[in-house]
C-alpha cells in the first residue's frame, strides 16, 4: 500500500513537472516571438534569473533542505499544532531576511540605474528589470517552504503545480502586453515584470489556502527554541553548498551580459532545451532509487546498493545519451520548430543552434553527477558534494574566461560542459572509494555506440525527409518523423548489441505508470 501510494505521489510530481516544462517552452517560444534575441529579452531574462536563483538557493535549496527533517520530526512526535508554530518561526525569521535582501537588491540595482545613465542600453535595462522583479524572491521563497510542509503532511498534486501558475501568468502577460504595447518589445517586457510578481502571488496563495485547510494559520513569531536551533544548524551548511551552484549560473549569466547583447538570450534558448529531458528523466529517475540507494546503506547491503546504482547509472544513460544525440543530430529543426515565431527568425535559429548542439553533449554529465552527489547523501556524506561543487565552479570560471574572449558565448557553453564532465569524473572517482563496484561500462559502452550511430543516421536522413516540404513545415514534418524513427533504430541497435539493460528500463517505466 505505501509502495502504491509513493508510486502515485511521484507520477503527481512528473506530471506536474512536465506540464511546467511545456508551458515554459510555450512562455520561451512566445517571449522570443515578441520580444527577439536583442538587448530587451537579454535584459529581462538576466533580471529574472537573479530573484530565480534566490528561490533555488534559499527557498528550494537550504531553506526547504533544512526545514522538512525538522518539520517532520516535530510532526511525528508532537502533533501537526506543534509542527504549524515551528513552520510559523520559520516563516517570520525567512520573511525578515528576504524583505532587507529584497529591498538591497532594489535600492543598489536603482543607484546603478541612475549612476550609470551613460552605459549600454542593455546594462540600464538589467538594472530595471532586477529592480522589478526582485520582490518575486519573497513570493517564490514563501511559496517553497509552504509546498515543502505540504508536502510532509502528503499532498503533492498541488505543489507540483507551482511553476505551472508562473508560466500562464507570464503567458497572459506576453498576449495582453502584446495588445496594449502594440508590439513595441520594451512595452511588452515591462507587462512580463507584472506577469512575473502575479504568477508569483499564485505560487504562493494557492498552496496557503490548501495548507488553511490543514490546520495551519500564521501567527508571526520570534521567539527561539531548540528546533530553531537545529534549524540554523543545518540551514548554514546547507547555504553554502547550494551557493556554489547557483553562483556558478550567476558568474556565467554575467559574463554572458559582457560578451554582447544577444549572448543570454541564445545560452538561455539552449539552456531551456538541455533542461527538458534532465528536469523530467533525470528527475525521474533518481527520485525512483534514491530512497533505495538510502534504505541499503542504512542496512549495510554493499552489494544490494552496489546493484541499484548500477542500475541507475544504466538507467540514466540510458535515456540521456540518445537525448543528448538527438538534439546535436536535430538541433536547427527543433529550434525552428519550437521557437521560430514573430521576432525570433532564421538568422537567431543559426545564432543559437550551434550553441544547443555543443550544450546538448553535457546532458549525460550534468545527470551523472546530480546521481552521483545523491550517492554521497545516501550514505550522510555531504561535505564531498560541497566540495567537488566549488573545485568545478572554479573549472567553469577559469575555462569561461579564458574561452569566451575567442568564442564568445560558445566558449561559455563550452565552460559549461567541461565544468559538467569535471564534476561527474570527481564524484564518481571519489564515490568509488566508498562502495563496492559493479561494473557498468560494458553497458553504457553499448548505450554511447548506439545514441551515435542513431544521431548520425538521423543527420543523413534529414535532408532526405526535408525534401518533403519547405520552412517550418519542413522542420515539422522531420521532428515528427525522425524522432520516432530514431528510437526505433536505437532500440534496434541496442537489441543487435544485446543491451542487458532493457529489463531494469522496463520496470522503471512500469512503476511509473
Amino acid at each position: 500500500m505505501a509502495k502504491s501510494r509513493s508510486i502515485k505521489n511521484i507520477f503527481k510530481v512528473a506530471i506536474g513537472t512536465f506540464g511546467s516544462r511545456v508551458l515554459g517552452l510555450l512562455r520561451d517560444t512566445l517571449t522570443l516571438a515578441f520580444l527577439g534575441v536583442n538587448a530587451v529579452s537579454s535584459a529581462f531574462f538576466f533580471g529574472f534569473t537573479i530573484p530565480n536563483l534566490f528561490r533555488r538557493l534559499m527557498g528550494e535549496g537550504a531553506l526547504s533542505s533544512a526545514f522538512v527533517p525538522i518539520f517532520s520530526q516535530i510532526l511525528k512526535n508532537e502533533g501537526r499544532e506543534k509542527a504549524f508554530v515551528f513552520l510559523n518561526k520559520i516563516i517570520t525569521r525567512a520573511l525578515l531576511i528576504l524583505c532587507v535582501l529584497v529591498v538591497s537588491g532594489m535600492a543598489a540595482s536603482a543607484i546603478f540605474y541612475f549612476a550609470a545613465q551613460n552605459a549600454s542600453e542593455r546594462y540600464l535595462l538589467r538594472s530595471a528589470f532586477t529592480s522589478a522583479m526582485m520582490p518575486y524572491m519573497i513570493l517564490i521563497c514563501l511559496a517553497a517552504l509552504i509546498c515543502a510542509a505540504l508536502n510532509v503532511l502528503g499532498h503533492f498534486a498541488l505543489p507540483a503545480l507551482t511553476a505551472v501558475w508562473l508560466n500562464v501568468a507570464i503567458i497572459s502577460s506576453i498576449l495582453i502586453g502584446a495588445f496594449f504595447a502594440k508590439g513595441d518589445s520594451l512595452g511588452i517586457a515591462k507587462f512580463m515584470c507584472a506577469g512575473v510578481l502575479c504568477g508569483g502571488a499564485a505560487q504562493l496563495l494557492i498552496p496557503v489556502i490548501q495548507l488553511k485547510f490543514c490546520g495551519w494559520k500564521f501567527r508571526p513569531s520570534l521567539k527561539g527554541s531548540a528546533e530553531v536551533s537545529e534549524f540554523n544548524s543545518l540551514f548554514l551548511p546547507a547555504l553554502v553548498g547550494a551557493s556554489v551552484i547557483q553562483a556558478n549560473i550567476l558568474v556565467s549569466n554575467m559574463l554572458a551580459l559582457k560578451v554582447s547583447d544577444i549572448a543570454v538570450s541564445a545560452i538561455y534558448v539552449s539552456s531551456r532545451l538541455v533542461e527538458l529531458p534532465l528536469g523530467i528523466f533525470t528527475f525521474a529517475i533518481i527520485t525512483v532509487y534514491f530512497p533505495k540507494l538510502s534504505l541499503a546503506a542504512a542496512g549495510g547491503e554493499k552489494s544490494e546498493y552496489a546493484r541499484h546504482f548500477a542500475n541507475a547509472v544504466i538507467s540514466l544513460m540510458f535515456i540521456c545519451i540518445p537525448a543528448s544525440a538527438g538534439l546535436v543530430a536535430l538541433a536547427p529543426d527543433v529550434l525552428e520548430l519550437l521557437f521560430q515565431w514573430g521576432k525570433f527568425d532564421n538568422a537567431d535559429v543559426e545564432i543559437c543552434s550551434p550553441i544547443l548542439m555543443l550544450g546538448s553533449l553535457g546532458i549525460p554529465f550534468y545527470s551523472l553527477a546530480t546521481l552521483s552527489s545523491r550517492g554521497f547523501h545516501s550514505i550522510k556524506d555531504m561535505k564531498t558534494p560541497m566540495a567537488v561543487s566549488a573545485m568545478a565552479f572554479a573549472v567553469n570560471l577559469t575555462s569561461a574566461l579564458l574561452l569566451m574572449r575567442k568564442f564568445g558565448a560558445m566558449g561559455l557553453v563550452g565552460a559549461n560542459v567541461i565544468s559538467g564532465i569535471f564534476q561527474a569524473a570527481v564524484l564518481n572517482l571519489a564515490f568509488a572509494k566508498k562502495r563496492e563496484g559493479e561494473k557498468v561500462f560494458a553497458e553504457v559502452a553499448k548505450i554511447l555506440i548506439c545514441a551515435v550511430l542513431m544521431g548520425v543516421i538521423i543527420r543523413w536522413a534529414s535532408p532526405h525527409v526535408a525534401a518533403l516540404a519547405s520552412g517550418k513545415l519542413a522542420s515539422l514534418i522531420k521532428v515528427s518523423i525522425l524522432v520516432p524513427a530514431g528510437i526505433c533504430v536505437y532500440a534496434c541497435l541496442l537489441c543487435i548489441f544485446k543491451f542487458k539493460g532493457f529489463n531494469e528500463v522496463k520496470r522503471l517505466l512500469k512503476r511509473n505508470k
